[in-house]
């Protein structure tokens, strides 16, 4: 009878596959030359997540949950109720940073991935439909056109960022950005 995977090696596993995508990308990931950057061997990576989809699913998972916690630091700080303006200005400045590029190229990477085989990634592209309209209620604003606001949130932040990655124009995408906020300055008092 085969011993059941610990729980512990697999969260273990999970974080390291986290950081080395960050660093490496995920388009071309292949399970050996990972396993053995995380000091272990692809058989065991395999036995752990199930098959390298699994474990993409997880990478992915792993990237929104700390997304998630630093949404969630950002939203327990500073003054209440936050705005949906302080929100994108504090969201670009943290995904446009220098230090984000990889972390944004990775979820492109995914994206791309999850569009040619949509059954290999469930949730890649649901599951960031469904963050936005929970933020825009954290936030305060429930009205029947949330689904709508968050549908031109998501789409605008993606092609901003997909923007930025191709051109590096730092200055014009921000601009952009700013324009977007501005957009969204009364949201918070009309559906109040």
């Amino acid at each position: 009878m085969a011993r059941p995977a610990d729980p512990g090696i697999r969260a273990r596993l999970r974080s390291e596959a986290v950081a080395y995508v960050m660093t490496h990308g995920i388009g071309d990931l292949a399970l050996r030359p990972l396993a053995k950057a995380l000091k272990t061997n692809a058989r065991m990576l395999i036995y752990h997540f199930g098959s390298r989809e699994e474990l993409m699913r997880e990478i992915l998972a792993g990237l929104r949950e700390r997304e998630g916690a630093r949404v969630e630091r950002w939203m327990k700080s500073g003054r209440k109720p936050r705005t949906m303006p302080e929100f994108l200005r504090w969201y670009w400045r943290r995904v446009s940073a220098p230090q984000a590029r990889s972390a944004v190229r990775l979820v492109f990477e995914l994206y791309a991935l999850a569009l040619r085989n949509p059954r290999d990634y469930p949730g890649v592209l649901e599951e960031p439909v469904a963050f936005w309209p929970k933020l825009v209620q954290a936030m305060g604003i429930q009205s029947e056109v949330d689904e709508t606001e968050a549908t031109l949130l998501l789409a605008a932040l993606r092609g901003l960022l997909l923007d930025l990655c191709a051109t590096s124009d730092r200055r014009r995408t921000g601009a952009a950005l700013n324009l977007l906020a501005r957009l969204f300055e009364g949201v918070n008092s009309r559906h109040a």
